[in-house]
């Protein structure tokens, strides 16, 4: 199915729109005027269009600004000593670190000069009521994600809720970081509705729903009440601790219990039997899952960047396997810049998840897709490019083997393939998610529960893991086990799942930070860690101080690294903001 489809004039028409065929207002000075219902639909798309930016969801969101942690980091020797972020080598005035921060702004401006003109227009204008309030839901859920993403990277940051026209408006402190979420709250809940803690709708929200839009490129409600889940989530953990387990719970729960979603459980590719990595090949392939509707936002790309329309991205090229020939037009190029490591390697391997070489197809298949098992090989002779499949030992003891496998480019439709540029999209949140979200959520209320360990198995066993059960004691003595029994084994074994099941997708610092100070700290200074599972042989889990991948862990710094500082950019034209601890 073509991507970047966006159903655009929805509540009685049904009339489908190509993104590429919307105009897209998207100036910040305001002279660009909104006065009828195609005006309402440019303006949400220009929205909409910042996500696909390089400096978001293009490539910096997922790759530059949350690699060298303790699953994922930049493999290149020579860059031992490069300016990067993900090298925890860089101050306020690295590119990245910039050029992420003016795109999430700009976003934000262009939802509060959005969301300003709307409320200006009439119902008529807008093509009614309902569908003005749709328009306005769903700026108002991107405005919520563009802040969850400066929170997830610096905390506190200026809180703009109206158009920034000239540089006295641009003045402006941190605000605290309990008053973004309550922004964000408060955002989101118009799109989402609002719910008890057992998802129970008490007002419907007006984001439409999921089997409207019928497509995962915007916000329906369902989605919404996803991304609720996962702010209220954050906010329970480090550093506001808010405790807001129950309106988390709530909202997964509605979703859960919406039916409009599930997990994939089918393979298009014959070489897999389950869902999970028929999941990915589709989303490489450019077919959406309508049936299942698992991924349930994604930001869309399209076409290989050698055309006009400048709508492609780069997953599966630098977070892929790398292959570095251009003579062979069956295989895609691809630079591999990250790798994963050890630590995640070992995840797969603790109790209820063990799986070997010789049982790959009946175990469970997100090690072997997430960490892909094969690497691409050249025949200069014959200018050509196959792939070799890796043993189990290049996988344990060779990691730079073990090249991030989720998005593969193979499977992108698009010709020719281009060296940076793919149409492969990038899921924001997916079913699994809400499921493992609000087991987490069950546990810190009522401690380890059926209803938790059901949401959990759902994950587990649509992947061909084992089911977990209660009142299972784990063997002792064992480094490779936690006890599920307890809340606190409960904790670390979802957040171990959450880790072999969303890898490369939710952003890892967060995940790390939410956790608390010194977990961030710790599970990063891994890389350089000496400490060994247990599982059988045992498996050193850091790297020589000599190695690039242990970088990380050398130049991370405990007095400033729990957030980026605040950027040069920022700080030229907003002289009151302040900057972060430590910088």
């Amino acid at each position: 199915m073509k991507k970047l489809i966006y159903i655009l004039l929805l509540a009685v028409s049904f009339t489908s729109c190509n993104f590429l065929d919307t105009t897209i207002y998207n100036n910040p000075e305001g002279d660009q005027v909104i006065d009828d219902e195609n005006g309402c639909m440019a303006g949400l798309t220009g929205i909409y269009d910042i996500l696909g930016n390089s400096a978001l969801y293009g490539q910096n969101l997922w790759a530059d600004l949350d690699a060298g942690t303790d699953i994922m980091y930049y493999n290149r020797d020579y860059g031992k000593d490069y300016l990067y972020v993900c090298m925890y080598n860089y101050n306020n005035t690295e590119e990245r670190l910039n050029e992420t921060w003016k795109a999430l702004y700009t976003g934000i401006d262009r939802a509060n000069d959005f969301l300003a003109q709307l409320a200006n227009l009439t119902d008529s204008q807008c093509g009614g009521a309902a569908k003005k309030a749709m328009y306005e839901a769903e700026a108002r859920a991107l405005r919520a994600l563009l802040y969850m993403n400066l929170v997830a990277y610096w905390g506190e940051v200026p809180l703009r809720t109206t158009p920034t026209k000239d540089l006295t408006t641009q003045l402006l402190k941190k605000s605290p970081q309990a008053d973004i979420y309550a922004q964000i709250f408060e955002d989101l809940q118009y799109g989402a509705g609002i719910v008890d803690e057992n998802g129970k709708v008490i007002e419907e929200g007006h984001c439409l729903p999921a089997n409207e839009l019928n497509a995962p490129g915007r916000i329906s409600r369902t989605t919404a009440q996803g991304l609720l889940a996962r702010a209220y989530l954050w906010y329970s953990g480090y550093p506001v601790e808010g405790n807001t387990w129950k309106e988390a719970r709530g909202y997964a729960k509605a979703v859960m219990n919406s039916g409009l979603h599930d997990l994939n459980r089918t393979s298009s590719d014959s070489k897999y039997a389950n869902g999970y990595p028929g999941l990915f090949i589709k989303m490489c392939s450019n077919q959406y899952d309508l049936t299942a509707r698992e991924s349930m936002f994604e930001v869309e790309f399209y076409g290989n960047g050698l055309d006009a329309s400048n709508e492609a991205g780069k997953v599966g090229l630098y977070n892929g396997v790398t292959q570095s020939a251009t003579y062979d037009p069956d295989v895609p190029f691809a630079y591999g810049w990250y790798n994963a490591t050890h630590i995640l390697l070992r995840l797969y391997d603790k109790k209820y998840g063990v799986v070997s070489k010789k049982d790959k197809e009946t175990g469970d298949q997100r090690k072997w897709w997430n960490l892909a098992d094969f690497t691409w090989k050249k025949d200069e002779a014959n200018k050509k490019v196959y792939k070799e499949m890796l043993t189990e030992a290049q996988m344990n003891t060779d990691n730079r083997k073990a090249c991030p496998g989720k998005w593969r480019a193979e499977y992108d439709p698009i010709r020719p393939w281009a060296r940076n540029n793919s149409s492969i999209n990038f899921p924001i949140l997916r079913y699994s998610d809400i499921l493992l979200m609000f087991a987490e959520a069950d546990n810190e209320i009522n401690g380890p529960t059926p209803d938790a360990i059901t949401a959990i198995n759902e994950v587990r066993t649509r992947a061909g893991a084992s089911a977990i059960a209660s009142g299972e004691v784990p063997p002792k003595n064992s480094e490779e086990t936690v006890d599920i029994n307890t809340p606190e084994g409960m904790r670390q074994f979802i957040f171990e799942e959450r880790t072999r099941e969303l890898c490369f997708e939710t952003p890892r610092h967060m995940e790390l930070r939410r956790m608390g100070k010194d977990f961030f700290y710790n599970r990063i200074k891994l890389l350089v860690s000496t400490d060994v599972y247990a599982n059988g042989d045992k498996h050193i889990i850091g790297y020589p101080l000599d190695d690039v991948a242990s970088v990380p862990a050398r130049n991370i710094d405990t007095s400033k690294h729990i957030y980026l500082p605040i950027p040069q950019c920022e700080l030229n034209t907003n002289t009151i903001c302040g900057q972060n601890e430590g910088w």
